[in-house]
Protein backbone atom coordinates (compact mmCIF):
# COMPACT_ATOMS: atom_id res chain seq x y z
CA UNK A 1 0.00 0.00 0.00
CA UNK A 2 1.54 3.31 -1.10
CA UNK A 3 1.13 6.81 0.13
CA UNK A 4 -1.91 8.87 -0.77
CA UNK A 5 -1.70 11.80 -3.22
CA UNK A 6 -2.24 14.13 -0.25
CA UNK A 7 0.69 12.61 1.65
CA UNK A 8 2.84 12.87 -1.47
CA UNK A 9 1.96 16.56 -1.78
CA UNK A 10 2.85 17.21 1.87
CA UNK A 11 6.22 15.52 1.35
CA UNK A 12 6.84 17.66 -1.74
CA UNK A 13 5.92 20.81 0.21
CA UNK A 14 8.37 20.27 3.08
CA UNK A 15 11.21 22.19 1.43
CA UNK A 16 9.27 24.30 -1.06
CA UNK A 17 6.71 25.64 1.45
CA UNK A 18 7.21 24.74 5.11
CA UNK A 19 11.02 25.01 5.26
CA UNK A 20 11.51 27.45 2.40
CA UNK A 21 14.59 29.61 3.09
CA UNK A 22 13.01 32.45 1.08
CA UNK A 23 10.12 32.55 3.57
CA UNK A 24 10.63 31.68 7.25
CA UNK A 25 13.36 29.04 7.37
CA UNK A 26 17.06 29.73 7.18
CA UNK A 27 20.32 27.88 6.75
CA UNK A 28 21.65 26.62 10.08
CA UNK A 29 24.30 24.11 11.10
CA UNK A 30 23.13 21.17 13.16
CA UNK A 31 25.98 19.00 14.42
CA UNK A 32 28.16 20.49 11.67
CA UNK A 33 25.71 19.76 8.84
CA UNK A 34 24.02 22.70 7.10
CA UNK A 35 20.28 22.37 6.52
CA UNK A 36 17.08 24.41 6.25
CA UNK A 37 15.71 25.05 9.74
CA UNK A 38 12.79 27.05 11.03
CA UNK A 39 13.46 28.50 14.50
CA UNK A 40 10.21 29.29 16.32
CA UNK A 41 10.81 30.66 19.80
CA UNK A 42 7.29 32.16 19.92
CA UNK A 43 5.80 28.66 19.91
CA UNK A 44 7.80 27.97 23.08
CA UNK A 45 5.79 30.69 24.84
CA UNK A 46 2.53 29.05 23.76
CA UNK A 47 3.77 25.66 24.96
CA UNK A 48 4.77 27.16 28.30
CA UNK A 49 1.34 28.71 28.77
CA UNK A 50 -0.37 25.41 28.00
CA UNK A 51 1.80 23.73 30.66
CA UNK A 52 0.90 26.36 33.27
CA UNK A 53 4.08 28.44 32.99
CA UNK A 54 7.78 27.79 33.36
CA UNK A 55 9.47 26.78 36.60
CA UNK A 56 12.15 29.33 37.50
CA UNK A 57 15.09 28.02 39.51
CA UNK A 58 17.42 31.01 39.27
CA UNK A 59 19.40 29.83 36.26
CA UNK A 60 19.18 31.22 32.75
CA UNK A 61 18.05 28.68 30.21
CA UNK A 62 18.66 29.35 26.55
CA UNK A 63 15.85 27.61 24.70
CA UNK A 64 15.06 27.03 21.05
CA UNK A 65 12.35 25.23 19.16
CA UNK A 66 13.44 24.15 15.71
CA UNK A 67 11.66 22.47 12.84
CA UNK A 68 13.74 20.42 10.42
CA UNK A 69 12.98 17.89 7.69
CA UNK A 70 13.41 14.33 8.91
CA UNK A 71 15.12 13.42 5.64
CA UNK A 72 17.76 16.13 6.25
CA UNK A 73 18.23 15.47 9.97
CA UNK A 74 18.35 11.69 9.95
CA UNK A 75 17.00 9.30 12.59
CA UNK A 76 14.81 10.66 15.35
CA UNK A 77 17.11 12.01 18.08
CA UNK A 78 17.03 10.61 21.59
CA UNK A 79 15.79 12.85 24.40
CA UNK A 80 18.68 14.12 26.50
CA UNK A 81 21.15 13.89 23.62
CA UNK A 82 23.38 16.89 23.02
CA UNK A 83 22.89 18.80 19.77
CA UNK A 84 25.05 21.59 18.41
CA UNK A 85 23.07 24.38 16.73
CA UNK A 86 25.19 27.02 15.01
CA UNK A 87 28.15 26.40 17.32
CA UNK A 88 26.16 26.31 20.57
CA UNK A 89 25.45 23.15 22.54
CA UNK A 90 21.91 22.31 23.62
CA UNK A 91 20.23 19.30 25.21
CA UNK A 92 17.21 17.84 23.41
CA UNK A 93 14.23 18.23 25.76
CA UNK A 94 11.48 17.04 23.42
CA UNK A 95 11.08 15.79 19.87
CA UNK A 96 7.97 15.06 17.88
CA UNK A 97 7.50 14.15 14.23
CA UNK A 98 4.62 15.00 11.97
CA UNK A 99 4.43 14.47 8.24
CA UNK A 100 8.19 14.35 7.72
CA UNK A 101 9.19 17.27 9.95
CA UNK A 102 10.78 17.04 13.39
CA UNK A 103 9.86 19.64 16.02
CA UNK A 104 12.83 19.62 18.40
CA UNK A 105 12.83 21.55 21.66
CA UNK A 106 16.31 22.46 22.86
CA UNK A 107 17.57 23.79 26.18
CA UNK A 108 20.94 24.86 27.58
CA UNK A 109 21.94 26.41 30.88
CA UNK A 110 23.91 29.58 30.19
CA UNK A 111 26.24 31.31 32.62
Amino acid sequence: MGISPFQAQIAADIHSVFLNPLEFAGKHKIDGKEMDVLVDDNELLDRDISKGGVHQDGTYHARRLIYVACVDFGPRPALGRMLNLDGKDFRIEDCSEENGIFAIELKAVRT
